[in-house]
């Protein structure tokens, strides 16, 4: 009886929501290529009794002029999901690669990072990336200023909260001396300033009534001015 060997089949024709399936996808039609074709196989002899998955894909040129040469590549994964976003990866990369002068000013013409053999190519400038890492690096410089000067003001905070307590206790010990700290010629004046009269009573004042608006009128004796 043979052993069981399990495959697996994905043709982007069928359609998907894989990552990088959709871009794969649509640059095949715009290069007018068959859609890709992914298989796998499930490895069972292998030396250290692990599972693997050779995974093929199959990118089929375009048999209407202009002619596009066909990719097909292999490589093993640990697991069939895992292998199959491998190679619309690389699949995507290699299409692209293979037809930059056909996607150039398009979108895709970023995706070519690898030929048709899976050598790696000179990137090409991103206009969104760029502008993208100088507003990073604007931020990032921004950021760093804003730190610098929030340091500065908390040390200068710092500084003058030292400063304040310590003519706070100048002034204590100056107060507990007796020094007037307001000065002698200072026309404000503490509780302390009032002295109440020691040979004047309250009823002195009864005889004098009190006005509606709280005032108490005193009159003046014209002889004792004179």
């Amino acid at each position: 009886m043979e052993p069981y060997v399990q495959t697996e089949t994905y043709d982007l024709e069928n359609g998907g929501s894989l990552v990088f399936e959709r871009d794969l996808y649509l640059v095949s039609e715009k290069l007018e290529r068959p859609p890709p074709q992914f298989h796998g196989v499930r490895i069972h002899n292998t030396p250290a009794g692990e599972q693997q998955w050779m995974i093929t894909a199959d990118l089929k040129g375009s048999s209407e002029p202009p002619i596009s040469e066909r990719i097909l590549f292999s490589f093993k994964a640990y697991s069939w999901v895992d292998g199959l976003a491998h190679a619309l990866q690389e699949g995507l990369a290699r299409v692209c690669g293979q037809n930059i002068a056909a996607l150039r000013g398009s979108r895709f013409a970023h995706f070519a990072r690898h030929d048709t053999m899976g050598e790696p190519m000179a990137l090409s400038s991103h206009p969104v990336l760029k502008i993208h890492a100088t507003r990073q690096g604007s931020l990032r410089l921004q950021r760093a200023k804003n730190v610098a000067t929030i340091t500065r003001l908390r040390e200068k905070i710092r500084t003058l909260e030292v400063t304040v307590r310590t003519q706070q206790d100048q002034i204590q010990e100056m107060e507990e001396d007796g020094e007037d700290i307001q000065g002698g010629d200072d026309f404000l004046s503490d509780d302390n300033d009032f002295e109440d009269d020691e040979f004047t009573d309250e009823e002195d004042y009864e005889f004098l009534e009190a006005a509606e608006d709280g005032i108490i009128p005193i009159d003046v004796d014209e002889d004792n001015e004179e």
